[in-house]
């Protein structure tokens, strides 16, 4: 690949040092510890990043930035191999040298996949058109444990679905087309990096890993020689680690794993009389502004930070307006909660489309077989057969079998639930009463757990009164679609297969006793992700049985225009309320549940009921958390509520109520976080 002449020499003027004076930086490096190296302002930044992002004691990791341990943990290597999916070798036809080129690139979004402008050196997909062809991102190509190359999965760029780049930064952007050129691998399979653009995640001395592609070979990671020496610089860091041709794009990792940069051109070896030389010596020829990048001699690398990358990217309007872009200013969109998760392997989710129906029955009697067409994304259906009805058969069992099976076959290993880490402060689920556990519906598969996690909720399930005994959701502001409205809601209510059928009410049971399935976490509270898909599925996820108590009409249905009070508290507080506030302020956890009572009614031989409790966490303008709990009725309705703010202390004080009086109603045991900051007064 070619190198634009004019990178290196931007490169050489940002750190003006010769092979010497690396040497004595190096050298200086070896004596000192980090408050030395980095002053006490960055000292403290790189001590909370650590607190916040190392997967082992924090003291260890710390004892290694400070300077006292060179050890680390096993769980390095399991987590670098992780984080290696989502790395993967751009390979393009270049129409103008009339040559393969190849470089690095790595996802860092669900669709986004991130390398260097200098990769791809125009200014738009007209300009990519021209200068590409056939151009992919081949994943997994690299050596397995038996020393095999493995199979790779290539995947074609879509520049024209998304295509961004940023020459003063080094940086290009562009989307990668979910389903593999085989059409047996999605994207998802491979996860993606995040970038973290706050402060602290490098230290001068620290490493600086590389997973690479080299010269187009097979996946290599650089952990020797890696050390950062230079950390001063506003838009770069300057390290010392092997890097070839092909390692253009590739990302750079810290200790723990997340990463601090994307590798660029660094400094070139060079003659008294300005030339760039190779091993040999020889002088590197410079056609048309370029030179061969395989000869060149790194004296050191260089590579821009993450955190002017995540400046840039949240201030440039085709990206932070674009819907592939919008997920670098989500909340969502962060490594201080399992952002290993992020870069594991997703398993397909297959969704049918509820707006047809699953089974069309004949108008006579028939033996005609019944066909099921499912697609994923753009791929190619996949066709189940069924026995047609007979003459005993009739519709209605048809589908009853079909919806079962779509019980039977949901898969919710990629649902991580509630996050206790979604606010500034960690506020955990609330713990069940030893009185309470034994009521709870445990997980078939681990009858020791008894949470249920979907995607931003997680829930306890009551096996005797066969409702929730709690469901907590993280709310964000930000990353919510506006084009998921009430025409794109298909409310398709299945129970929950981890746990036991008949500890969960159904359609049968909701029919009979004139209830609604009121849910505990509201679907539009779920409806948000890193993509507009992964939104609409976490939204319907929640219509599980496992998140849904009887409520009437006039309580629950304020979406519906019946005014109930549940669903308009919700409205006022989590919809209009949050609007208004931005940074802290626009994120809510939120914990919901029935209010049980001995004397509750009867219905369908389930006691159901007739009040409910919520407790919302959230930050006062001045950054102070507050809690605020409060009970609604099934029997006595509040007011007309009209909120304008988010000060949840200073409204329904007729029903607000102390955390200690719903832990007492509950048996539930919420974190103290919670109850510090309670609102409850006089």
């Amino acid at each position: 690949m070619k190198l634009p002449v004019d990178l290196l020499q931007k490169a050489e003027s940002e750190f003006q040092k010769d092979s010497a004076a690396i040497a004595d930086i190096q050298a200086d490096i070896a004596k000192k510890d980090a408050l030395g190296l980095d002053g006490s302002v960055h000292l403290e930044l790189r001590r909370t990043m650590i607190a916040a992002a190392a997967r082992e004691p924090v003291d260890l990791a710390l004892e290694r930035y400070i300077g006292t341990n060179d050890l680390l943990p096993i769980n390095y290597l399991a987590i670098g191999s992780i984080q290696a999916r989502a790395v993967g070798r751009i390979r393009y036809f270049d129409k103008r040298e009339h040559r393969t080129a190849f470089a690095t690139g790595f996802m860092v979004s669900p669709e986004i996949m991130m390398t260097n402008h200098h990769v791809f050196p125009v200014n738009d997909v007209a300009g990519f058109v021209a200068m590409a062809d056939d151009a992919t991102v081949e994943f997994n190509y690299e050596f397995d444990v038996g020393g095999k190359i493995e199979e790779p999965v290539v995947h074609a760029l879509a520049p024209s679905t998304f295509f961004h780049t940023f020459k003063d930064l080094d940086l290009a952007l562009v989307a990668v087309r979910s389903l593999d050129t085989s059409g047996r691998h999605r994207l998802d399979e491979q996860g993606y990096l995040v970038l973290n653009g706050d402060l602290g995640k490098a230290g001068t001395g620290d490493s600086a890993t590389i997973i690479q592609h080299p010269d187009g070979q097979q996946k290599q990671i650089a952990l020797r020689s890696n050390e950062i020496i230079d950390n001063s610089l506003n838009d770069v860091i300057v390290y010392k680690s092997d890097t070839a041709q092909g390692s253009s794009g590739a990302p750079v990792f810290n200790s723990e794993w997340q990463v601090i940069a994307l590798h660029s051109a660094g400094v070139a070896k060079k003659d008294q009389q300005g030339n760039y030389l190779d091993k040999d010596d020889k002088v590197i020829p410079i056609v048309q502004g370029s030179i061969d990048e395989a000869r060149i001699v790194w004296l050191s690398n260089r590579g821009v930070r993450v955190s002017a990358i995540m400046k840039h990217l949240r201030a440039e309007p085709g990206v932070a307006t674009h819907p592939l872009g919008q997920i670098f200013s989500s909340p969502a969109y962060s490594d201080s909660r399992s952002f290993v998760a992020l870069s594991d392997p997703k398993t397909v989710e297959v969704e049918r489309d509820l707006a047809q129906p699953l089974v069309t029955a004949p108008a006579a009697p028939s033996t005609a077989p019944i066909e099921i067409r499912i697609s994923i994304g753009s791929g190619p259906a996949v066709v189940t057969r069924a026995p047609g009805f007979g003459p005993q058969l009739q519709a209605a069992p048809a589908i009853f079998e079909v919806e079962k099976k779509l019980e039977d076959e949901q898969d919710f290993t990629t649902c991580e639930g509630y996050q206790a880490d979604f606010l500034d402060d960690r506020i955990p689920m609330p713990k069940p009463s030893e009185k309470l556990r034994k009521k709870l519906a445990f997980l078939k598969d681990n009858p020791g757990a008894y949470i249920l996690k979907y995607h931003h909720y997680s829930v306890m399930q009551h096996a005797v009164r066969r409702v929730p005994v709690v469901s907590a959701i993280n709310v964000p502001r930000k990353y919510r679609y506006e084009a998921l409205g009430k025409e794109t809601r298909k409310d398709n209510w299945l129970r929950d297969n981890r746990i036991d059928y008949e500890a969960q009410l159904d359609d049968a049971w909701y029919a009979k006793s004139g209830f609604d399935k009121g849910h505990l976490s509201r679907r539009e509270d779920a409806e948000w992700g890193t993509n507009m898909a992964s939104a609409k599925t976490a939204a319907d996820m929640t219509c599980s049985y496992a998140n849904a108590a009887p409520q009437v009409p006039a309580l629950n249905r304020a979406i519906f225009g019946y005014h109930g009070k549940w669903g308009t508290l919700e409205q006022k507080l989590l919809e209009e309320g949050i609007k208004l506030e931005d940074g802290k302020g626009s994120r809510i956890s939120l914990f919901a549940g029935p209010l049980f009572e001995d004397d509750d009614p009867v219905y369908g031989s389930v006691q159901v009921a007739l009040s409910f409790f919520k407790i919302i966490a959230w930050y006062k303008d001045d950054g102070a958390l507050r809690a605020t709990a409060f009970r609604l009725s099934q029997e006595r309705l509040v007011g007309e509520i009209e909120f304008e703010e988010l000060r949840f202390d200073e409204l329904l004080k007729t029903q607000q109520k102390p955390i200690e009086w719903i832990e007492e109603k509950t048996g539930l045991q919420f974190p103290s976080v919670l109850k510090t900051a309670d609102t409850f007064g006089p």
